[in-house]
């Protein structure tokens, strides 16, 4: 017994120490390097990054003084049902304003947003993917769209009944999506904490750099994922309040319809299941074998319910399997070490998979890529391509934006404002100082989160360390890109608060003893 209690908490401290490396080696790669060193995908800020940082810090700390003295004694006499009736306005409020921007800077975008686009349109016509869709070869190609592709013909239908432009209707969901998931997330802070001024602090920090992101307005699996991110994350802390077997059914479900709209969804699921076997393993949880069999049990019938929505989505698409043009995921590891682009997609890397026929030659195919890759690399070139794939990961506040090809397919000027165009397209005359205030934020953020690793005291918390450990090594080994991290932006934002309220009682414990 005495040796499981001193085993259990190594595995706990290791995340943490591995999480609090592996961000300070983020931070300092995007102070220190990124302004020295050319890599795709670059943005250029009207400060250096040191520069951003220091302004961000002075910035929020002068506002957190402001806070402590005009307004937190006011936050102090809300009671629960005030603080509900706040968030329910918030929520309100924040969403009509979405629409508003979304509809005054809504634009038609390229790349792979508008192969859905298209293919939904040519679905409500009656054309299904077997019969003649354009599209069809595209999705055999890269099926993971598929399901999102049925999300957005299902929202197309909604639109036509109520007579609402559809392609606008799916970007409202996109805000949605957004909106909703910072909503969990303040209930999560709330539920974990008991503390409100943490919960402001969420809301304010969610505010100025999610709630009015530019990604609202690209309907598209990084925003419609982020709901279920953050699904996991909150049924996963309100565990207690559903019976257990409905718990594991209700996790299990959304983490997999999750994983069909962006598969990276899974690694907070991943996370979940590591921390729960090891706290069982170790800990003071005790595994009967009639609670195991039970959660077996609610697997299987959540993965059969996943299977029979699956199944009726492909039929409703239309959708026939072909394995002779489907990419394995070999293919993207391949293409996140080609060195021309550090990890970025490349076309060149899509001929070369495309020019072996069947899935099981592709994969070999790749393989032996992979393999020559790394034999050229060395271990100094690989080190060196990872922190170009870090820089390209973690230095863009932004998150990407505009970067994909052909962005702005068609920009529409009817009942447009001016001056939100000028602030949130990349030509604007706004735009500089707007992507240099993101990134002053996502810096100030990616500081305070090293500091969430101390004094830990409900492990669970840890969960969030742990996924964004797995989505930062995700990037690292597959194909590189800042946005694939905006669904677990939340995450990030969580990590930002409890940071800087451990900041802030060890600052505020200093002074009292100061003046004692």
């Amino acid at each position: 017994m005495k040796s499981t209690k001193k085993i259990y908490p190594i595995f706990y401290n290791f995340i943490a120490i591995l999480f609090g490396v592996m961000m300070a080696g983020i931070l300092f790669i995007n102070l220190f390097v990124a302004n020295r060193r050319e890599f795709p995908c670059k943005k250029k800020f009207l400060f250096s990054n040191i520069k951003l940082l220091i302004i961000g810090i002075v910035v929020f700390a002068i506002l957190v003084i402001i806070y402590n003295k005009f307004i937190k004694k006011y936050v102090d006499k809300l009671t629960k049902k005030q603080c509900s009736i706040l968030l329910l306005i918030y929520f309100f409020v924040t969403f009509i304003l979405q629409i508003y921007i979304i509809n005054k800077i809504f634009f038609l975008s390229g790349w792979d947003v508008a192969q859905l686009r298209v293919a939904t349109d040519q679905l409500m016509e009656g054309i299904k993917l077997n019969q003649g869709n354009s599209f069809n070869t595209y999705l055999q190609i890269y099926p993971n769209n598929l399901f999102l592709l049925f999300i957005f013909v299902i929202i197309s239908k909604i639109a036509y009944i109520c007579s609402i432009d559809s392609h606008l209707l799916m970007s409202i969901v996109s805000a949605l999506s957004v909106n909703l998931s910072i909503i969990m997330m303040i209930k999560i802070i709330g539920k974990i904490s008991k503390n409100k001024h943490m919960c402001v602090l969420f809301v304010f920090i969610s505010t100025l750099f999610l709630m009015f992101s530019p990604w609202i307005v690209i309907p598209y699996s990084d925003t419609y994922a982020m709901f279920f991110t953050t699904s996991v994350l909150y049924i996963f802390f309100n565990k207690e309040n559903l019976d257990q077997y409905v718990y594991i059914f209700v996790l299990v479900l959304i983490s997999l319809i999750g994983y069909k709209i962006k598969p990276t969804v899974i690694i907070s699921i991943i996370a979940i299941a590591i921390i729960e076997i090891w706290s069982y393993l170790f800990g003071n949880k005790k595994l009967k074998l009639d609670i195991l069999f039970k959660s077996i049990i609610a697997i299987v019938l959540s993965v059969l319910l996943f299977g029979i929505i699956n199944n009726f989505s492909k039929s409703f698409l239309g959708y026939e399997r072909n394995i002779d043009v489907e990419m394995p995921m070999t293919h993207f590891m391949m293409m996140g070490m080609n060195e021309k682009m550090k990890g970025v997609f490349l076309y060149e890397d899509v001929e070369y998979t495309t020019s072996f026929k069947g899935i099981d030659n592709k994969k070999t195919a790749n393989i032996k890529e992979i393999k020559k890759r790394l034999n050229q690399y060395g271990v100094n070139g690989y080190l060196q391509l990872l922190i170009d794939k870090s820089l390209i990961n973690y230095d863009d506040g932004s998150f990407a934006w505009g970067i994909e090809g052909n962005f702005y397919q068609k920009t529409i000027s009817e009942n447009k404002s001016i001056f939100l165009k000028k602030m949130y397209y990349n030509n604007g005359e706004y735009y500089k100082y707007f992507e240099s205030y993101l990134q002053s934020i996502w810096l100030l953020i990616l500081f305070m989160s090293i500091f969430s690793i101390f004094k830990i005291r409900n492990h669970e918390l840890l969960v969030i360390n742990l996924t964004i450990i797995g989505i930062t090594l995700f990037l690292l080994l597959f194909e590189a890109r800042a946005r694939y991290l905006f669904l677990y932006s939340p995450y990030y934002l969580l990590l930002f608060v409890i940071g800087t309220a451990n900041i802030y009682k060890k600052i505020d414990s200093k002074m009292k003893n100061m003046r004692n």
